[in-house]
């Protein structure tokens, strides 16, 4: 058990469950540790709950089933976890699908997360559960992809038009396709928001992508070195809020650990090396990850990442025990410190004030035709926004 995650939660046993259960998918604990763990459990409607917002349901029935637990125990998750894999299915057809006709259209795609990441990380397709299916394309591919989503019945779900996506969605990369809560897809044309100057491009990783098979589809999947700089940047970007990204990292780090030095330089060249070192350091500290010498010295070298390593792990033992996460002002400094530079700092700050977002468009419904005004009435949002702010402080 990781003894200073379990420290930080006391008895509650849904949380230890959960932790069990990430270190048993990154691979760092057998099953027995989940068993034992669910033997503490009296309450599992909640640690149920906490397994599926963790992203751990399916890993966990069969971490259960591996270590041979009480009948009644596997009953219980199985029948929680039963709609849960049933959409994982779901997901799978679908991907293939939509992989399919980009392939038709001639469109380049890389699935990203979702069950190709499934099958990388576990060996199973069904052991990852996501709300929706995250697929990369070529900027320059994006406008046909977008046609060939529309031809296959996936609108997009915000109801903007393809000129407001490239202007209000330029912040993010991506725009979302599709018309249920779930099992809609989410087109990227970047790996991450603007803010973070992550420099691996659509069309480098898919010239490093591997091919596998899925639902009788062949498709891309990223290079181990991409996809372990990639996950990391996307965990701690989101501050590790699901137990499941950091396993999946984790995962990737040990597989890697004779080669640290190569893989910190890789992320060093992708502008991701300050978050690929927290997240390791995360990993050491939430789930005990055994990392090694070689990352246990690249760790050393940057004292800083230590000491956001640290900071963070704290701060998501405090969200598990019911503290609220970073948000606002707090949380736009601790983004510039998972930067690499302060260059990088710099320009993050400068397009967080121009680039404008899906909320100009929420504040001010301009035709379509005048979108480009949107870069106008971003700085002046933000403007007004601060002088309220300021006007109700002196007030106060």
């Amino acid at each position: 058990m990781a003894i200073s995650a379990a420290a930080s939660i006391g008895d509650d046993a849904g949380w230890l469950l959960a932790i069990s259960c990430a270190r048993h998918a990154a691979g760092i604990a057998d099953a027995t540790e989940v068993g034992d763990a669910a033997a503490r459990v009296t309450d599992w409607p909640a640690a149920l709950g906490i397994a599926r917002d963790q992203r751990l349901d399916a890993l966990l029935a069969r971490a259960l089933a591996q270590c041979n637990a009480p009948d009644r125990t596997l009953s219980v998750a199985r029948d929680a976890i039963a709609t849960s894999t049933a959409r994982t299915l779901g997901q799978q057809r679908l991907l293939a699908r939509v992989i399919g006709a980009f392939d038709a259209a001639g469109v380049p795609a890389l699935p990203y997360k979702g069950p190709v990441l499934s099958m990388q990380l576990y060996g199973d397709p069904a052991l990852r559960s996501s709300v929706d299916l995250d697929v990369v394309v070529p900027l320059s591919a994006y406008d046909v992809a977008r046609e060939v989503l529309l031809s296959l019945g996936m609108p997009p779900r915000s109801g903007h038009s393809a000129r407001q996506e490239r202007t209000l969605f330029r912040w993010l990369g991506q725009a979302s396709f599709g018309t249920g809560r779930e099992d809609f897809v989410e087109l990227h044309w970047r790996f991450a928001p603007l803010q973070f100057p992550f420099a691996l491009t659509p069309e480098q990783a898919l010239a490093r992508a591997s091919r596998v098979r899925l639902a009788n589809q062949e498709m891309s999947a990223m290079a181990t070195d991409d996809l372990a700089v990639t996950l990391a940047m996307h965990a701690t970007r989101h501050l590790f809020e699901r137990l499941e990204w950091l396993a999946g990292v984790t995962r990737l780090l040990l597989a890697h650990a004779s080669d640290a030095d190569a893989l910190a330089e890789h992320a060093r060249r992708l502008r991701g090396r300050r978050m690929l070192l927290v997240a390791a350091g995360v990993a050491a500290r939430v789930l005990g990850a055994p990392l090694g010498a070689k990352w246990d010295g690249v760790l050393a070298a940057d004292r800083e990442a230590q000491r956001l390593a640290a900071t963070m792990s704290d701060e998501l033992r405090r969200c598990w025990a019911g503290g609220p996460q970073l948000g606002g002002a707090a949380l736009q400094r601790r983004y510039a410190e998972l930067l690499d530079t302060r260059a990088d700092r710099v320009r993050s700050v400068v397009r967080a004030s121009l680039l404008p977002t899906e909320r100009e468009w929420e504040a001010i419904a301009l035709p379509d035709a005048l979108t480009p005004l949107y870069h106008v009435v971003r700085p002046l949002r933000l403007l007004a926004m601060y002088a309220r702010r300021a006007m109700s402080h002196s007030v106060a």
